[in-house]
């Protein structure tokens, strides 16, 4: 396991202990942290926590695609989105997607790469930087929270605690 694996559940748990509602993740896959558990469990307010992924998986309760999430508008809490937009074509319209999933004053727990390898080829599109952040997120939504992971001058990765403004 990686020091920024740990450092990145470890805030995750963090932010997640105060969740409450109905949370969905997506790109779930089998929804294990690689410590031994699932990150369901970061989640013990929640009133609900429902996996994704695009296609039919064993592991998963739902099939979405991030660029239009076919649940009713602003009908969960929180989102989280980790591993998963550096994947995705259109990264804009993910993002406007989970903004119309969200209820007002939701959540999006997000995590971009930065420093990472390629990996998912030949879906494997992005990288981002702060500034790449900031910028496409903000017409949606308030940035509480943007963490360096890694060596802050060249991190792995960004996780991201935003609200639905």
């Amino acid at each position: 396991m990686s020091p920024s694996r740990k450092a990145s559940n470890a805030l995750l748990r963090q932010w997640a202990a105060h969740v409450t509602g109905h949370v969905l993740s997506i790109g779930s896959g089998t929804d294990e942290d690689k410590q031994g558990g699932h990150y369901r469990d970061y989640f013990s307010k929640a009133e609900s926590y429902t996996t994704s992924e695009p296609g039919p998986s064993p592991h998963c309760d739902r099939v979405l695609d991030v660029r239009e999430l076919e649940i009713d508008g602003q009908s969960v809490d929180a989102i989280l989105c980790f591993g998963v937009l550096e994947h995705v074509d259109y990264v804009q319209e993910a993002t406007d997607s989970c903004y119309r999933a969200l209820k007002h004053g939701g959540l999006f727990l997000a995590g971009f790469p930065f420093n990472q390898p390629q990996h998912r080829a030949p879906q494997d599109f992005w990288r981002f930087t702060e500034f790449g952040i900031r910028f496409l997120l903000r017409r949606l939504f308030d940035i509480e929270e943007l963490n360096a992971i890694g060596d802050p001058a060249y991190p792995t990765t960004y996780l991201v605690k935003a609200r639905k403004v």
